[in-house]
């Protein structure tokens, strides 16, 4: 026959600790926090990462502002080849204009023109 002490323990319920109780629930409370964290901590690498490989490789990405800057060189110096060949046609203009020399040499060779004694040879080209 059951003692007195078996049949109280089979009357009362279990419980356990009441400070192991308080422990569990705060430690799922800590635990889903840790686990909200995480998972928002890693949404935020991904939105960073699609946000980075977009100013990297979009089309106003930073490879094509590198390839833009690359032409905007080459333009830069064409132009400054361009402006000199145009300063030095400047140049021989005034000269051409000016110089009595420069004048009679082009219409020499410009014109075919020649002085009364003198004889043009043209060679076929």
């Amino acid at each position: 026959m059951p003692t007195e002490k078996q049949t109280e323990r089979q009357r009362a319920p279990r419980r356990a600790p009441q400070g192991t109780r308080k422990k569990s629930l705060r430690g799922q409370i800590v635990s889903e926090r840790k686990h909200r964290v995480r998972i928002t901590l890693i949404m935020f690498a991904i939105v960073l990462t699609i946000i980075g490989l977009n100013l990297i490789f979009d089309e106003a990405g930073f490879i094509k502002y590198v390839n833009l800057k690359k032409e905007e060189k080459l333009h830069e110096q064409s132009i400054a080849k361009i402006e000199k060949e145009i300063a030095a046609l400047k140049e021989e203009i005034v000269e051409i204009k000016t110089d009595p020399f420069q004048i009679e040499k082009q219409a020499r060779e410009g014109l075919g023109l020649a002085k009364p004694d003198e004889y043009v040879f043209m060679y076929a080209k």
